[in-house]
């Protein structure tokens, strides 16, 4: 999915608050990371530093990257399908735009097995009922695309940051042998998108509308700041403790997702296990512990090395897999994207 079998690959993950490029040694496994450059996301004069840095000496044009994107308007959403309309014409399309809010002819919108994450195929759904809507407007990837090119970025191909993320989750319970129900986070400025993940695949989705920014006002009213730009400063600055009043930083976030997981619950018969934040700015990522804590919920804490070994990727000696947190899922979920599972390897 590069620009060629002999060339280096180039994997950009765009997150709301970072980015993430990284050089690896080859399309496909085995394959070494040998850089990684991290920075704001929306800041032109540091992805131009970062391209000029990760790319050969002496190379010029565009760089031939694969890409993972997280706009605010993506959407990903399951559904489950009544048998008796599987193969009626317009029948997923009527579903994204009655239960989702989502207007077919203005959005790319991909349909997948919910339990595999491969396209779903009216034609052999057979028993299979449950789907993933996932997508964003046309619009919204039209100026991706051209934000990337403008940016001397060639995407060979562009996928959601969200899905990428979720999938190398979901290889990552399987591998460490977890039958635990993971609550899945993206907390975003102005929303949520929570998702409930297991071995079996993504079990839940719901998008949840409380962000960060939410919190600011909480910030102000109990630190008796004068106005909402110095408690947004200061929340955002990791300057200060705010461990103590993260009950009430995240009171209407809780609210909503003891919610979901009740219901969650009461429809498996299962309980959520642990808790883990894919896209927390390093400044916040105290949050991620408040809201395990107030869930009651432990916080996954993945160990990158043992599961990519098996994967067949390595790090240069530059770089430590120690390091890796829950943030990279979505840049090793581009990586191995287009790899055969250890499962598959046999049949591949």
């Amino acid at each position: 999915m590069f620009l060629s079998t002999k060339t280096k690959g180039y994997v950009y993950e765009q997150g709301e608050q970072i980015t993430v490029l990284a050089r690896v040694s080859s399309q496909k496994t085995p394959l070494v990371i040998e850089d990684i450059r991290e920075f704001p996301t929306g800041d032109p004069a540091a992805l131009s530093q970062a391209i000029g840095e990760i790319r050969p000496p002496k190379s010029s044009g565009y760089l031939f990257a694969k890409c993972g994107v997280s706009p605010e308007q993506r959407f990903i959403r399951r559904a489950g399908l009544d048998p008796k309309r599987i193969k009626e014409e317009k029948y997923l399309a009527e579903i994204a735009s009655s239960q989702f809010r989502v207007d077919p002819d203005q959005s790319i919108i991909a349909v997948l097995n919910a339990s595999d994450g491969l396209d779903f195929d009216p034609s052999k759904a057979g028993t299979n009922k449950e789907v993933i809507f996932c997508g964003m407007p046309n619009s919204v990837a039209e100026t991706a695309q051209e934000a990337l090119l403008k940016s001397e970025i060639y995407p060979d191909c562009m996928e959601l940051s969200s899905l990428c993320s979720i999938a190398a989750l979901i290889d990552y319970l399987k591998f460490n042998g977890s039958g635990k129900p993971t609550l899945v986070l993206e907390l975003g400025a102005q929303s949520t998108q929570s998702y409930i993940v297991s071995t079996k695949g993504l079990e839940a989705t719901r998008p949840i509308a409380v962000g960060l920014e939410t919190m600011v006002p909480v910030v102000q009213k109990e630190l008796g700041l004068k106005d909402e730009e110095s408690a947004r400063k200061l929340f955002f600055s990791n300057t200060f403790d705010f461990t103590g009043m993260g009950a009430a930083l995240c009171k209407r976030l809780l609210k909503e997702l003891q919610s979901s997981m009740g219901f969650y619950e009461v429809q498996t018969g299962q309980s959520i296990g642990q808790l883990v934040c894919t896209v927390l700015p390093e400044k916040l990522s105290w949050l991620e512990a408040v809201i395990g804590a107030q869930l009651g919920v432990a916080v996954l804490t993945p160990e990158f090395k043992p599961w990519l070994d098996a994967r067949q990727v390595t790090v240069s000696g530059d770089l430590n897999l120690a390091k890796f947190d829950s943030r990279k899922f979505a840049l090793v979920g581009l990586i191995l994207d287009s790899n055969p599972k250890p499962s598959d390897a046999s049949t591949a």
